[in-house]
């Protein structure tokens, strides 16, 4: 009798580890997010998400990762993505190091801003395949003034260059 109870006391922690492990495993993966028809997901802040991250990597058409020039991943990266007549189709603030999004083929404007680092650039996103982009943000100098997208409208509303 006792053996059949060890073997059952065996069986059921083995069952509740396995049901843990799929609860922890399912809490830690990425969530997707549909914004104005635009699929996209961001995040990859430590190893287990940054592995997850690259392993759902071929399903987006676009994907992106920030860094500083010193080579340090960046978070809260304020992102828009703009269209080939220069409609802003997604506007978001990244998560982690990483934003992947779903678009079709097309050429994109995209615009990153993280504090005093800014930079805009153009890609071509494919009909196959996708598009990798490492954006590298770098602090302007000779700004002593943040330099973000509202000071420049306050700015022009006070006859500043």
């Amino acid at each position: 009798m006792q053996i059949v109870n060890s073997r059952l006391l065996r069986i059921g922690l083995a069952s509740a580890l396995v049901a843990v492990n799929a609860v922890a495993s399912a809490q830690s993966l990425p969530e997707a997010v549909s914004r104005d028809g635009v699929l996209y997901m961001t995040g990859g802040i430590g190893a287990d998400e940054a592995k997850t991250f690259l392993a759902l990597a071929p399903r987006y058409s676009l994907r992106m990762m920030f860094s500083a020039a010193s080579g340090n991943y960046l978070s809260d990266v304020d992102v828009t993505i703009a269209n080939a007549a220069g409609h802003a189709i997604l506007d978001t603030r990244t998560e982690g190091p990483f934003l992947f999004v779903m678009l079709p083929a097309g050429r994109y404007r995209i615009a990153a801003h993280a504090g005093r680092a800014e930079m805009t650039r153009t890609v071509d996103v494919p009909r196959r395949g996708g598009v990798d982009l490492h954006i590298v943000l770098q602090a302007r100098t000779g700004d002593a003034q943040p330099d973000c997208a509202t000071c420049r409208a306050a700015k022009r509303a006070q006859g500043q260059p």
